[in-house]
């Protein structure tokens, strides 16, 4: 009996205890997500006040005051960078090299050093910056971040660099879309758009002569947006060259030439259904009056698509127009010819009544 009593006292015992140092740990980890809490929320402050201060002392520069400064302190950093990047972005470039010698003067290279060390978001946010100076010097210290994991650093990288030295940013960023899937493409397409001394077609045309099947479809898109002229050559080169089904598909879709309509014509009878289907939208960009009779066949197509984009081409070629088109459905032997005219032609009246 004693011994039971005895038990159950340590028991007892320990059980206090438990709870008392469950309750101290409990404090101590409130107390600590509190600091947090308090230094996060003073960082907040700080970063806010610093940005206030320097949007103002950019805003001054740009219209001439030319208002004395002095050079960043640690603390002021983050605040000047979110300023000075928010500025940039809303400027011409003639205008953001007018700031340069603002950023240079408050030690903006020497004191991102730190943030180029931190957060991915620190990263990117002193990378764009550092590409605002538009200082060559720049070149080597932003080029390492070119090959970062993340591709938003990244990306942000090859901006900057592009900003900094095009030429060579180009041959750099350029071999590299290929080799990053995780690259988004209407971020590559921005910097490849956003060069001016044409050294992004250059490199993207010397890339597609290297190109494999699998890559050229990406380059050929890229360069079409930057480069038509450039772009054009290339696309008649491959559609006269021996390359797969799907790389004439995407040609197909680029050519807006009418000097290539006998060029799209050969691939109205191509084996695969997506080709016949790209050729008829082709013609129909850039046919004449006369191509309707190569469009017609089409019309009675196995597969529906290359109908459907045989009937759109014929109503947009110079001349013809939805009562020839209507007349043309009369005329049809085929029943699949004549309903997929009549989907046309509905579709053609629904937006006329928009």
């Amino acid at each position: 009996m004693m011994y039971r009593l005895h038990d159950q006292s340590t028991m007892l015992v320990v059980a206090f205890w438990v709870a008392v140092l469950t309750l101290l740990l409990s404090l101590v980890l409130l107390s600590v997500i509190v600091v947090l809490r308090v230094r996060a929320q003073q960082r907040e402050r700080r970063d806010r006040l610093a940005c206030e201060h320097w949007a103002s002392v950019l805003q001054q520069q740009l219209a001439g005051l030319d208002p004395p400064v002095q050079r960043l302190q640690r603390s002021e950093v983050a605040g000047f960078v979110e300023a000075w990047n928010s500025t940039c972005e809303t400027l011409p470039e003639s205008s953001v090299r007018q700031l340069a010698p603002l950023g240079q003067k408050v030690g903006l290279e020497e004191m991102s050093q730190r943030m180029l060390r931190g957060s991915y978001h620190d990263r990117a946010m002193t990378i764009i910056a550092l590409g605002h100076l538009h200082d060559r010097r720049m070149f080597d210290v932003l080029a390492p971040f070119l090959a970062d994991r993340s591709p938003i650093v990244s990306l942000c990288a090859a901006r900057a660099l592009a900003q900094v030295d095009p030429p060579r940013a180009m041959a750099m960023f350029v071999p590299m879309i290929v080799e990053r899937e995780d690259w988004v493409p209407g971020s590559v397409a921005r910097i490849l758009a956003e060069n001016g001394d044409g050294s992004a077609a250059r490199e993207l045309g010397n890339a597609l002569l290297r190109a494999n099947a699998g890559t050229t479809v990406k380059l050929v898109r890229f360069l079409a947006d930057i480069d038509a002229a450039r772009a054009a050559v290339v696309v008649r080169q491959l559609l006269d060259g021996h390359v797969d089904d799907h790389i004439i598909s995407v040609c197909l879709q680029l050519v807006n030439d009418p000097g290539d309509r006998e060029r799209v014509t050969r691939f109205l009878s191509a084996s695969r259904w997506h080709v016949r289907m790209h050729a008829a939208s082709a013609l129909g960009r850039i046919g004449e009056n006369g191509d309707g009779k190569r469009l017609e066949p089409l019309l009675a197509d196995s597969v529906w698509w290359v109908r459907y984009r045989a009937a759109q081409a014929l109503l947009a070629l110079p001349g013809m127009g939805a009562q020839a088109l209507r007349q043309l459905q009369h005329q049809q032997s085929d029943a699949y010819g004549r309903d997929i005219i009549a989907q046309v032609l509905s579709e053609h009246d629904m937006r006329s009544m928009a």
